[in-house]
């Protein structure tokens, strides 16, 4: 079975297939039999110019066109909040991360389980580069979900992970949250997603993905994760 990449991506990724399965049936069911019409009623000349001016209703379409829609909005609306919920709803076990936004970057403090600080990293703003310092990447343990308590230290932030397909906004006087899972080690992106201020479009940061023993070094001091990174392609 193949391994999940990224929470909650999956559960976004199945969202799409299933609206737009639902979207092309509707359409079909609709806009074809509509065009159909169009064609074989169109206006002749001389042919029924006078149009007809008793009206008949019949309740059995009517009752179907009115009950089967009502139908797909409730199926709909109820898989999405369970989507929804899903994706709000932080598993047991997650790694808790506190991160404030500033212009034009990110200060990421690693908590232990009594909410104390045990490692901080902070990016710099940089508005030539897109490259990030080692010692300024956030870095994550894979296969372990993640919670972040969000929040600004001046203007409204948005923090986007995004191989996880996850934002939230980060706002001044207020702890919002958003939680993700990486599967596979490697580099990705986070950006801001709310502009910000001039340098909003070079404020982003680098989300190291690691084994979590290689995590747990590194949140010990231990580890140079950027001279392994390179020992292992030589």
């Amino acid at each position: 079975m193949e391994e999940v990449f990224a929470y909650p991506a999956k559960w976004w990724n199945e969202a799409v297939i299933v609206w737009l399965v639902v979207a092309v049936v509707i359409y079909a069911v609709t806009a074809v039999p509509g065009l159909y019409f169009i064609m074989k009623y169109r206006f002749k000349p001389g042919e029924r110019e006078i149009g007809d001016h008793e009206r008949h209703g019949h309740w059995g379409l009517e009752a179907l066109w009115t009950i089967v829609p009502t139908i797909i909005v409730l199926v709909l609306a109820t898989y999405s909040f369970a989507v929804f919920k899903k994706q709000r709803t932080v598993p047991e076990g997650a790694l808790t991360l506190k991160v404030t936004g500033f212009m034009w970057g990110w200060q990421v403090e690693y908590l232990d389980d009594e909410g104390n600080t045990v490692k901080t990293v902070v990016t710099s703003y940089n508005p030539t580069s897109y490259e990030a310092p080692e010692d300024q990447k956030i870095v994550v343990p894979a296969g372990k979900p993640i919670k972040v308590l969000l929040t600004s230290m001046d203007v409204i932030h948005a923090f986007y992970v995004m191989p996880a397909k996850i934002v939230e906004d980060a706002v001044p006087g207020r702890i919002t949250y958003l939680w993700f899972q990486i599967n596979k080690p490697g580099e990705y992106w986070v950006f801001c997603r709310e502009f910000c201020g001039t340098g909003h479009s070079h404020m982003f940061a680098k989300l190291k993905v690691v084994p979590p023993e290689q995590f747990t070094a590194w949140l010990k001091g231990g580890t140079d994760l950027a001279k392994k990174t390179a020992d292992k392609n030589i």
